[in-house]
């Protein structure tokens, strides 16, 4: 591979309809959602979430928006709305999720959060499951990744249900106030992926769009 060369080339799916839940590739118009679903959520996301540490506004999460469409483009993260039912509303924004390219070449790291008063529903647990499908149906993805506190319990309850495996435990400086110096890293490999709730693969998006 030669130097400045992505690994990369396949993209994901932009659309996932999914058991109660739609995840669809992050555009602007998520904008005035999704400042309301963080600043909602802002005791509920401060311990675990660098980037909770303040309130979000128009600005800062425009310009987030921005950057995860630059990033989706360049393969390097793909970034998605969770939607769903809540209160009157069936397709609210309920929280985000995403695959990120910063774990090595072949791996893939999920990342996922949840409104504070859309959680125990599943809806985080359904999102990881669909991108591990995906990311695992992407050509040159071996392995896919979730990191999380080991104080962050509801966050560590995902991936045994998804059948990641508990790989190694790192020592590092905590980024946020809740956290411990344990980062707890799981691991599913292509293995395993037919196992996962709700079967196959997923295939990639259709690579002439």
């Amino acid at each position: 591979m030669s130097k400045g060369a992505r690994w990369l080339t396949d993209r994901p799916a932009e659309r996932f309809d999914l058991d109660g839940v739609t995840l669809r590739r992050s555009s602007a118009d998520d904008v005035d959602e999704l400042v309301a679903a963080v600043n909602h959520s802002l005791d509920h996301l401060r311990p675990w979430m660098p980037w909770a540490q303040q309130p979000a506004t128009p600005e800062s999460i425009g310009a987030f928006l921005w950057q995860a469409d630059v990033t989706w483009r360049d393969g390097r993260e793909f970034q998605f709305a969770i939607r769903g039912q809540r209160g009157s509303r069936p397709d609210a924004l309920l929280g985000f999720c995403g695959l990120h390219d910063r774990v090595g070449v072949g791996a893939l790291e999920i990342g996922y959060w949840v409104r504070a008063d859309c959680t125990g529903r599943g809806v985080a647990t359904t999102a990881a499951a669909a991108l591990t499908r995906s990311a695992l149906g992407l050509d040159g993805v071996t392995r896919v990744e979730i990191r999380c506190d080991a104080s962050n319990v509801r966050s560590a309850a995902i991936p045994p249900k998804l059948g990641f495996r508990l790989d190694r435990v790192v020592v590092r400086s905590p980024e946020a106030p809740g956290e411990t110096d344990r980062q707890l890293v799981w691991v599913a490999d292509s293995d395993g992926v037919d196992d996962l709730p709700g079967g196959t693969r997923h295939p990639p998006a259709d690579r002439g769009r």
